[in-house]
């Protein structure tokens, strides 16, 4: 089988806020050229950035990252898509190609520090003026990638290696945003919109914890901040899915 041809792409808002997220993107980027055919679509920083002016519409740049990926490489194979403000480890795209999964993603945590990872699987009961709700995942193997669900689930844009047949799996748009509605509840952000057609199209996602990527703010969200929560649990634990329970069979 030869190697896989990896396009990098991220949605960029002008330069790189934190240096270390600029240093470990550069060195992710010459660790995979080593053992991988890596394309990387924009001159100078080897990052294709669709510009935007309002984060609000963060799903037009989505949408334009993919669009080029498609039109642009057809011998490509991956989209790898990050965030500016994401610290990912130096072996992080040869970790995820590895897998060999339609759509691979590494482990990362929101910001504020409550330890809630990224992860979500479609919630058990759809309501009907809102097909995208999901639950989020508060606990979760350490040692081992894992499916999220037998199909879909929602692991972020932040640090994730997707298919090329994925999107042409998908209609387009493959992004959407629409806020949420308090009286209908309806609403999504771009990723779950994204993810929620991932599940229609009847697509696995995994995750490797190996991959642990560190979240940048005023503070850093990371992995101590889920081993805190671990140690000290607050009701919120339970009221999320865990994934590699007795009853969890979709892993």
């Amino acid at each position: 089988m030869r190697p896989p041809k990896i396009v990098w792409g991220m949605v960029a808002y002008g330069p790189f806020p934190y240096a270390p997220v600029y240093t470990s993107h550069m060195l992710a980027m010459a660790y995979a050229s080593r053992s991988l055919a890596t394309s990387f679509l924009d001159g100078s920083a080897g990052i294709l950035s669709a510009y935007s002016t309002d984060r609000m519409y963060t799903h037009s740049a989505e949408n334009l990252l993919v669009r080029r990926f498609l039109d642009e490489h057809a011998d490509a194979t991956h989209l790898f898509m990050t965030e500016m403000d994401m610290v990912i480890p130096v072996d992080t795209i040869t970790t995820l190609a590895a897998l060999d999964k339609p759509i691979a993603s590494g482990l990362y945590f929101l910001r504020g520090g409550t330890g809630q990872a990224c992860l979500y699987v479609p919630s058990p009961v759809t309501p009907a003026l809102n097909r995208f709700p999901h639950t989020p995942v508060t606990m979760f193997p350490l040692e081992r990638p894992f499916r999220l669900a037998k199909a879909g689930g929602c692991c972020g844009l932040g640090c994730v290696l997707i298919k090329r047949e994925v999107f042409e799996a998908i209609p387009y748009p493959w992004f959407d945003l629409k806020e949420k509605n308090p009286e209908t509840l309806e609403g999504y952000g771009s990723d779950m919109y994204f993810y929620t057609k991932v599940r229609e199209a009847g697509l696995e996602v995994w995750i490797d914890p190996r991959v642990r990527c560190t979240h940048m703010d005023y503070t850093q969200a990371s992995m101590d901040d889920y081993i805190k929560r671990l140690e000290h649990p607050d009701e919120n634990m339970s009221r999320g899915f865990i994934i590699g329970a007795p009853e969890d069979t979709r892993v």
